[in-house]
This record gives structure tokens, C-alpha cells and sequence, in this order.
């Protein structure tokens, strides 16, 4: 009796160990496997891609690699992409990256990341010798999803960065000098040392994407904690400890001068919703709505009208923010020179009067 007890042990014993292995066995192979890939000048892509892997989880497997470290990707179930910023694209060498990986990214799950001087996804620049055209955040990834829509990103993020200007290289020295003159709304890093428009609520916002959408997994609740990947007590400025390295842009605008007539302003409403309510003020008041591009978060529009024997444009954007869940920003710019564009000003005014309707508008900031 004992002997048979004793076998039955064992022979449950070895069952419980096989099934533990089993699991084990399975577990492995459903664990997805990541490779995030960067290309940075200045380093801060390097820090928000530690912070990233941090939030989506030191104990998934991810790789965190630059760009030149890297020359497959096919032993990856799902890649991050990511780069700074130049003359309002990624680097060359991304450009090249997913050129020559494309066949096997179209078969992964993919996401892109961006770290760029600007984050309003509702600006417009409009420089001498170029059409006015969207900047800023996720809008400089747009072409290299044009050229590649066979890749589908799954997330895609624009976070802003940081510019130490003392440790910019002649051309960025001199991009950034150029910037200054040309810039209508401002040049916000004026005066500092180290300038930063990163939000850091984009990183988390994209950090847990990745969790939910590429893992399968619980976003992170706690996510503000990985702050310090980011974060330091470096000073924005060595001679003036008043002035601070980050301010976040306001919500509410109205500017006005030479050189542009600005609004900005947000609405409880869905983009689709916004855009509805532009079109009805469009065809109320006779302008021509004129589509220059649509993306899942943001919409930019001509709205052409001939006033005075002049075709006269608004600029208009309307834009979900990631950091302002529930709320769509609107921007509306008009370059006229300011003796002729009265008339643009008060459809400007009229058109906020029906998205601000029905307390729709968002006061603050």
C-alpha cells in the first residue's frame, strides 16, 4: 500500500511539474517581443526612450537600441520607432531605417515617436517662399507615413523636447536664429539657456498605448512616477533663476499684429462634431471650405471668401490634444494686413459664437 501511495506521489508529482512547464512553455511564447529604436543629436530621445520602456514595463522584453545598432528587425513581434526632429521631419537615418526594414514592418505592429521643438498641433507656419502648412508634434510624421502606407503605427506620438542652446551645432544655431524672425506667435525659448515644450503627459499617454494596444495589458496607474527619466535641476537660465524651462501654451489666445490675426480657443465637443459646426459657419457666411489635410487628430482648412474684389483665407485647425481628453482645440489665423482684414476678423468672431454655443466652451488656460 505504500509503495503504491509512493508511486501515485510521483506520478502526480511529475504531472503537476509538466503542466507548470507547460504553462511556463506558453506563457513564453505569448510574451511579446519589442525593439525600440531610436535616433537622437542632443540626447533627449534617448532620455524618453528609457523613460518609455520604463512605463511599458522593465520586465517586457523590449530592446532599446540606436538606430546604428540595429540591422534586423525580424526577430520582433512589434517596433518602436523613434527620432528627434529636423526641418519638420524625422532624421534622415529613420528615413532610411524603415526604408530598408519595410517589408518586415508591415508584418509587426509598429509606433512612432517624435521629440520636436513645438507641440501645438493646431500652429500653422507660414515662411516666405512656402505655402502655410500644419507643424508640430505628430504633424511632422505625416510624410514618412505617406511614403509608407503600407506600415500601419499603431500609436504614434509628438512630444515636444528640449533645446540646450549653448550645445546647438552651427546649422541648428543658425535654424534657431532663423526661427526667431520668422516666427508670428512668439519664440518661446528667447532668453533661455534650456528651453523645454515637452508634455510630459504625451510620453505617459503613448507609454501606455503601447501597454494596452501592442501587450494586451492594464494601463499603468501610477505612471507619473517615471517623471524622472525626464526631469532635473538644471536651471533654464544661468543668469536670471526666475525663469523656468517649460510653460505650458495657453488655451485661450487672441493675438494680434502686423503679421497675423490669431485665435485659439476649445469646446466640449468630438472632432467630427467641431467639424460640423465649422461647416455650417462656412456656408452661413459664404466661404468655401477648402479640405488641406485630415488625420485621426486634427483637421486644417482654407475657408476662402472674395471680399472687396480679394480672395481672403482663414486658416482654420481643429485638433484633438492628447494631454486635453474630451476637448477639441480650435485655431483660426488670418495673415491679411491689418487694414484689410475686418471683415475676417468678424466672421472669425461669428464662427466662435457657434462653437461656443450651448456651453460648449471650455474657459481656463
Amino acid at each position: 500500500m505504500k509503495q503504491r501511495n509512493m508511486h501515485g506521489g510521483i506520478v502526480g508529482a511529475v504531472l503537476v511539474l509538466s503542466l507548470m512547464f507547460l504553462v511556463a512553455s506558453a506563457s513564453a511564447e505569448t510574451t511579446k517581443k519589442g525593439l525600440l529604436v531610436y535616433d537622437s543629436i542632443y540626447s533627449s530621445t534617448v532620455e524618453v526612450a528609457y523613460w518609455l520602456k520604463a512605463i511599458i514595463g522593465n520586465e517586457q522584453p523590449l530592446d532599446v537600441k540606436k538606430i546604428d545598432q540595429v540591422i534586423t528587425v525580424k526577430p520582433y513581434d512589434y517596433v518602436i520607432i523613434g527620432s528627434y526632429t529636423k526641418w519638420e521631419k524625422p532624421s534622415p537615418r529613420i528615413y532610411k531605417f524603415v526604408e530598408q526594414h519595410a517589408a518586415d514592418l508591415a508584418t509587426k505592429q509598429v509606433c512612432y515617436f517624435l521629440t520636436c521643438g513645438d507641440m501645438d498641433e493646431t500652429q500653422i507656419l507660414k515662411a516666405p517662399g512656402q505655402e502655410a502648412h500644419l507643424i508640430a508634434g505628430r504633424n511632422y510624421l505625416y510624410d514618412i507615413m505617406q511614403k509608407h502606407p503600407e506600415i500601419k503605427p499603431v500609436v504614434i506620438g509628438g512630444f515636444g523636447g528640449r533645446q540646450v542652446m549653448p550645445a546647438l551645432h552651427g546649422t541648428d544655431r543658425f535654424m534657431t536664429w532663423m526661427l526667431e524672425r520668422l516666427a508670428k506667435e512668439g519664440a518661446h525659448w528667447v532668453g533661455l539657456d534650456i528651453w523645454e515644450s515637452l508634455v510630459p503627459e504625451r510620453v505617459e499617454a503613448f507609454g501606455n498605448e503601447v501597454r494596452v494596444k501592442v501587450l494586451g495589458l492594464e494601463p499603468l496607474a501610477d505612471v507619473q512616477k517615471y517623471r524622472g527619466f525626464w526631469n532635473s535641476l538644471q536651471p533654464a537660465s544661468l543668469s536670471d533663476p526666475s525663469k523656468v524651462k517649460y510653460t505650458p501654451k495657453p488655451y485661450t489666445v487672441r493675438h494680434s499684429t502686423d503679421k497675423i490675426f490669431y485665435t485659439r480657443s476649445r469646446i466640449k465637443a468630438s472632432l467630427d462634431e467641431t467639424l460640423a459646426l465649422i461647416k455650417n459657419w462656412a456656408t452661413q457666411e459664404g466661404f468655401t471650405l477648402k479640405e488641406k489635410r485630415k488625420t485621426f487628430f486634427n483637421t486644417y482648412y482654407h475657408a476662402v471668401k472674395n471680399i472687396g474684389g480679394k480672395d481672403m483665407t482663414i486658416h482654420i485647425v481643429a485638433a484633438n490634444i492628447t494631454e486635453d481628453p474630451g476637448a477639441t482645440h480650435i485655431s483660426f489665423r488670418s495673415y491679411d494686413k491689418p487694414q484689410e482684414r475686418k471683415p475676417i476678423e468678424d466672421a472669425i468672431a461669428k464662427a466662435e459664437q457657434i462653437l461656443w454655443a450651448d456651453g460648449r466652451k471650455i474657459e481656463g488656460r
